[in-house]
């Protein structure tokens, strides 16, 4: 199997827009440092959300300089010079830029991320190609991608019509094999292209996803799996459950997916209105023991079943975005109109909600993902805040939920320099009004966001992802 490979890949532009106005620190002078951080250019006030340890910090500092955090937490702790930069927030929280671990990104909404306070994401399935594109893009997040999924012949991503090698890497999406050695040549070509992820869907033979798992173990690159649901191909045509990916080495298990048919494989209907607590304890101990994460999703769930569920007008960016999906929305809306569709959406609620709190108990990471757009009235950027929303809906704490958009995706995306403000991390921070930790729905009060050490002018990131809407939809007449 030959591949050709794509152009190398490109970095984010920094967004630049300055906010400045100098006071000197207050007259409470800080505690003297035995080894003071370096001097900071510019310093933020306000009270700071410890994700690692899930606590606020009453009267809290961000000393920022070269696009990195050089000192955070209390203030007494952190020394900055009398001429550098402050901007004191009062109450506001400031919280580290949020991680959305599932998306499938296009040029027409990639730009409203960073303005909705999500400031990276990991792509879903894309060309190579389009990840090139999107990471050129003025306005992006920070682009994490697995480039094309590998599947079956049978993908309902798009059957391969003609040899593997017969078209430019690239330009490829999926990337469809029969068996193990296609499954490891593809995943050493992806390798060598430069993706950060290897992603495995739904119809894949056990023996190629083995195969692509432990091609991807020698490449250094982590894996992840959506493997179906019962809405989707789950339980119709799959054949590697969620269980037999946890022992094949799988790093995120996408939307839960797989765990239907693993209930089912061990006795249990999915699709019963009543769930088996010892299937479900089964399920939750196999997990657990495979050190597989979950990205569950949540909110697609939600959506699905009852879309609307979810709240939208207060998120950041609706009243511009909203008018440009409504159409699109319609369409998935009356997708999921009938009878057995409802039945089976309403089936994987039921399980996800099950299992997340017994998962979370269990120790299992879950890390917050919105799977934009495959679900009605989910906006982009955005759709992260209401997916915070449908993970404490489903059982966890508000504390919990910004850390599976923060600290706990980090740890899943293996960056020690995301998800935290803490010395040494990228400068990604956002400021929201009111009190997240006690309200999710608090995330969505915006207030400031800053992306590499850099204050977001918010205004004119709205009207780039206002323009590029209207400019997709010009162009698709």
């Amino acid at each position: 199997m030959r591949f050709s490979l794509p152009p190398a890949r490109l970095s984010p532009l920094l967004l630049a827009a300055a906010l400045a106005w100098s006071i000197v620190p207050a007259a409470a002078a800080p505690t003297p440092q035995p080894l003071p951080p370096p001097p900071g250019d510019t310093v933020l006030l306000g009270r700071l959300f410890d994700a690692r340890e899930g606590k606020a910090v009453p009267q809290g500092v961000v000393v920022v300089a070269d696009g990195r955090i050089r000192c955070a937490g209390p203030v007494r702790e952190c020394r900055w010079p009398a001429g550098a930069t402050v901007h004191d927030y009062g109450q506001a929280m400031l919280l580290p830029g949020l991680i959305d671990l599932h998306v499938h990104a296009r040029p027409h909404y990639i730009q409203a991320f960073v303005p909705a306070g999500v400031t990276t994401v990991r792509d879903a399935n894309n060309t190579l190609a389009m990840i090139a594109t999107l990471r050129a893009a003025t306005g992006a997040p920070r682009l994490l991608a697995s480039g094309p999924a590998l599947d079956g012949i049978h993908s309902a991503l798009g059957e391969a019509t003609s040899p593997p090698d017969s078209q430019p890497l690239d330009q490829r999406m999926p990337l469809t094999v029969t068996g193990a050695d296609e499954a490891a040549a593809a995943v050493r070509a992806l390798a060598g292209a430069g993706v950060d992820w290897i992603k495995l869907y739904e119809q894949l033979p056990p023996a190629a996803l083995d195969a692509a798992v432990r091609s991807a173990r020698e490449a250094g690159l982590p894996v992840m799996a959506d493997l179906g649901l019962m809405l989707t191909r789950g339980l119709d045509g799959a054949e590697v459950d969620a269980l037999q990916a946890g022992s094949a080495g799988v790093s995120t298990l996408e939307h839960l997916s797989g765990v239907a048919l693993a209930y089912q494989r061990l006795g249990g209907d999915p699709l019963a209105d009543t769930l088996d607590e010892g299937v479900l304890d089964r399920i939750v101990a196999a997990i657990a023991a495979s050190g597989m994460s979950m990205v569950p999703t949540v909110g697609n769930a939600r959506q699905f079943h009852d879309p609307g569920a979810l709240g939208l007008d207060d998120l950041p960016g609706a009243a511009r975005m909203r008018p440009h999906f409504e159409g699109y929305w319609g369409y998935l809306e009356g997708a999921l109109a009938g009878e057995r569709t409802k039945a089976r959406s309403a089936a994987d609620l039921r399980l996800s909600t099950a299992l997340l709190p017994r998962l979370l108990a269990a120790g299992v990471p879950v890390g917050a993902g919105s799977d934009l757009p495959a679900a009605p009235r989910m906006l982009p950027g955005a759709a992260l805040h209401q997916e915070l929303q449908a993970l404490v809906e489903a059982g966890l704490s508000p504390v919990q939920a910004l850390q599976a958009a923060t600290h706990v995706a980090a740890r899943i995306l293996g960056r020690d320099d995301l998800g935290r403000l803490e010395a040494g991390a990228v400068a990604d921070i956002l400021v929201v009004d009111g009190d997240p930790l006690a309200d999710i729905l608090h995330t969505r009060r915006l207030r400031a966001v800053w992306f590499q050490g850099e204050a977001v002018d918010l205004e004119a990131a709205w009207e780039r992802v206002v323009d590029a809407l209207e400019a997709a939809a010009r162009e698709n007449g």
